[in-house]
């Protein structure tokens, strides 16, 4: 379902009174402590686990002193103090964090994580205090792997990682879950290589690749479930999440920046991919160009690609052992790679549901500019001035592609 920035306003209250509210082990923040946060902001990223990052007012005025850290006794930090929880409020691990942003009373959860650091500032003249804090998944990030699958779906590589092992304990501590239905639609990928990651990390990147979800299902033994790691598409009231929703933002009406690049000088116009054919005995090869009928992204700027006389790229270490899996390796290094032929930052009014992993539509600014846009980045801001979404994206085809 496609919609505008005008049709989005009729949910979100004319985009009047953006508010946010952080739960700390399901409370609210206390009043008082609320009037300090000066400003709060939710990351996300394709490549990532997301964050947020909140602007505490760290000075008492009236007590001369700081509030969370920096004049603090002993005493303060042991339990059963008149300020021990304030004082340890924001302290690294243990506490269960919710955020959420809206407008009104209308709120969009953006995560559920922890807080990981606290960053006081003291210079002169300032004395905040920056709390971030990362998705309740990281906790999951146990050891960096590297590993290749051939001719696999996604929610089967999800299911082999849950099965894998290292010295013979259970590499990932959770059982994963998948949709059996999300599972009969994907399509085998040639190859996917998991480089120098944590398990948790490398699946919520193929996840926002695929638009998936990515989250905890804790044990329910009324059904028999274990807590286990849920990977595939989100459905209604499983879990509070993001609409499946494309937005099309329109220059002159719902765009505030749009700043756009179109780099040609990394484009290939070629690629040849070479393996060895172990049955055989002998070298593979197979060259894709963009003429291939399966190059599909920006089809309408190739134009501009091949004016530049773009050079061809060789691969000759790809682990590919027949030509129809060098073929399909090749396909998907110019695939990517004209995928970033033009990059764009946008600014727009806060949009809670607008996140990594998403596409929208952006429409008035020409032939080369307007089309269809993945989002690989978000910043969602609310402070003093409102609430505005940045996001990173790159264009994968005109308008009508």
């Amino acid at each position: 379902m496609t919609t505008t920035l005008q049709d989005e306003a009729l949910r979100q209250g004319g985009f009047y009174v953006p508010r946010f509210e952080v739960k700390i082990e399901g409370a609210n923040l206390p009043r008082d402590v609320l009037f300090d946060v000066r400003s709060l902001t939710y990351h996300d990223d394709v490549e990532g686990l997301d964050s947020f990052e909140m602007l505490v007012n760290n000075w008492d005025e009236v007590r001369r002193a700081y509030k969370y850290i920096g004049s603090e006794t002993s005493a303060q930090l042991t339990k059963g103090h008149p300020d021990h929880t304030r004082m340890t409020l924001f302290e690294p691990c243990g506490k269960r964090v919710e955020v959420r942003m809206g407008y009104g009373n209308t709120f969009t959860t953006m995560l559920t994580g922890s807080f990981t650091t606290m960053q006081p500032s003291y210079a002169d003249g300032n004395a905040d205090l920056k709390v971030t804090g990362l998705n309740l998944l990281h906790q999951l990030r146990r050891k960096q792997y590297t590993t290749t699958w051939t001719d696999k779906k996604d929610s089967e590589i999800a299911q082999d990682i849950a099965k894998r092992t290292d010295n013979g304990r259970p590499r990932f501590p959770l059982p994963i879950a998948i949709d059996q239905e999300a599972l009969g639609k994907e399509k085998p990928l040639p190859l996917v290589t998991q480089t120098n990651k944590y398990d948790i990390d490398f699946l919520f990147q193929r996840a926002r690749i695929r638009g998936y979800v990515l989250f905890i299902q804790e044990e329910d033994k009324s059904i028999g479930r274990p807590r286990q790691l849920y990977f595939g598409p989100s459905k209604p009231g499983m879990i509070p999440g993001v609409r499946d929703v494309i937005f099309e933002f329109a220059w002159g009406r719902s765009l505030i920046a749009f700043n756009p690049s179109i780099k040609t000088a990394n484009q290939i116009g070629k690629v040849t991919v070479r393996g060895w054919d172990r049955t055989r005995k002998e070298p593979i090869s197979r060259t894709v160009d963009l003429d291939d009928e399966r190059i599909t992204a920006n089809k309408d700027l190739h134009r501009i690609i091949n004016a530049c006389e773009a050079r061809e790229e060789k691969v000759v270490d790809e682990p590919v052992f027949t030509e129809s899996e060098a073929r399909e390796r090749a396909i998907a290094i110019l695939l990517d790679q004209t995928k970033e032929l033009v990059t764009a930052d946008v600014k727009v009014v806060g949009v809670p549901d607008l996140r990594a992993g998403q596409v929208v539509v952006i429409t008035n600014l020409g032939a080369r500019l307007s089309g269809k846009y993945f989002i690989t980045k978000t910043d969602h801001t609310i402070d003093d001035s409102g609430y505005l979404t940045g996001f990173n994206c790159r264009r994968e085809g005109g308008v009508d592609a």
